[in-house]
């Protein structure tokens, strides 16, 4: 995260300071250059990659919509000895497992004395664990489910952009002043952000069943010294930083439980709050999955069964639910730069039709190369 105050912009994303031009000239050489004739094989390149870039403008849902809609959550690994399937809840358990099952979870026989969950996706010769002991059914429940992952899921359905996570240090004064902190901050970014406008023409722009989109944000506190000790574990990551032992932090999550980062409350400040909930209300520039930063919690949520129960509901009621309001906070509009709007955004005028452009762009290519191969 960099401490670069971050920038407010009409689409909810970030824009990048200025450099200076002295910068540019040692980064991209002597501006002499710059005016040297291109070679028409650069005409190309120049065109191809106009071309990719209005194509690949297309989703402009928030990652944190699109995630609840599209992405699946990743599987935990549950590893276990053969004779926990001489317990008949345990083997009913394994049985119902699958693609229809809520859990984001995948059993095979271990080769140990004890059970073992494993993070999803263990790109490691040792796989990072999450857990290990012996799987009865009252540990598998607290495996799969808890209090805090039924309240993260409640919100998300709820239409939360984002819930942060503290897990708390123990020091109740700290702990409070931090919660204060980071209330603070999300009040403020509720009442100034600006979710990107979906073009409802737009195949790869539509919104799946579910809440209706808002900004609205909201913080979880869970003890140290609390039953949730597995859910605090699986939120610092399969990698987490040794930072987050010795004191407060903080996590982010969207979307079907998945977690975009873990961060030590000291180095995690009024700016990189602000970064990490704008890059979550930006529109989606990569929709792959395993190519976007974060990891999934296991939880035990038929997301998809839910999401169209609440459109159902919506449909059935005949109404749109409205986003909620909070109330004032007293702002400090030093530490995000709000770009200044005269008047609503013009609507976004209609795309050209692609042949258009393949076709001026050949022309343009054409010109060019037969200028360039008549040159003495």
């Amino acid at each position: 995260m960099t401490n670069q105050s971050p920038t407010l912009v009409g689409r909810g994303v970030l824009t990048a300071p200025l450099m200076r031009s002295d910068a540019l000239t040692a980064r991209w050489g002597q501006t002499r250059s710059a005016r040297t004739w291109l070679r028409p094989s650069s005409f190309v390149l120049l065109f191809l990659t106009l071309t990719l870039a209005h194509a690949a403008e297309c989703c402009t849902i928030p990652v944190f919509r699109y995630a609840l809609d599209r992405w699946q959550a990743d599987a935990y690994r549950l590893e276990f000895p053969a004779s926990a399937l001489q317990t008949p809840a345990i083997a009913d358990f394994f049985r119902n497992l699958g693609s229809d099952s809520p859990v984001n979870l995948e059993a095979k026989p271990g080769t140990g004395a004890e059970a073992r969950l494993i993070f999803p996706h263990p790109e490691e010769a040792t796989a990072p664990v999450v857990w290990s002991g012996t799987l009865t059914p009252a540990s598998l429940q607290a495996l799969t489910n808890s209090p805090a992952r039924r309240e993260l899921a409640r919100r998300v359905l709820a239409g939360e952009s984002v819930v942060w996570v503290l897990a708390e240090s123990g020091d109740k004064a700290a702990d409070d002043a931090l919660a204060a902190r980071v209330e603070k901050r999300l009040r403020y970014l509720e009442q100034v952000a600006i979710l990107p406008r979906i073009d409802p023409n737009d195949p790869t722009s539509q919104l799946g069943p579910g809440p209706a989109l808002r900004v609205k944000f909201s913080l979880l506190r869970i003890a140290g010294t609390s039953n949730e000790s597995l859910l605090l574990k699986m939120l610092a990551g399969p990698k987490p930083d040794a930072a987050l032992q010795s004191g407060a932090w903080l996590a982010a999550v969207f979307g079907r439980g998945r977690v975009l980062g873990a961060w030590p409350a000291g180095d995690f400040g009024d700016a990189e709050i602000e970064e990490v909930c704008l890059f979550l209300l930006g529109a989606c520039s990569c929709q792959v999955k395993r190519q976007n930063p974060g990891w999934d919690l296991l939880m035990n949520v038929a997301w998809q069964e839910e999401l169209t129960a609440i459109a159902e509901k919506t449909t059935a009621t005949g109404t749109t639910p409205k986003p909620t309001t909070t109330n004032s906070v007293a702002l400090e509009p030093e530490t995000v730069k709000i770009q200044p709007q005269a008047a609503a955004p013009a609507a976004a005028p209609e795309r050209p039709w692609p042949l258009m452009w393949i076709a001026a762009g050949f022309a343009l290519v054409m010109g060019v190369w037969l200028r360039q191969s008549g040159r003495p």
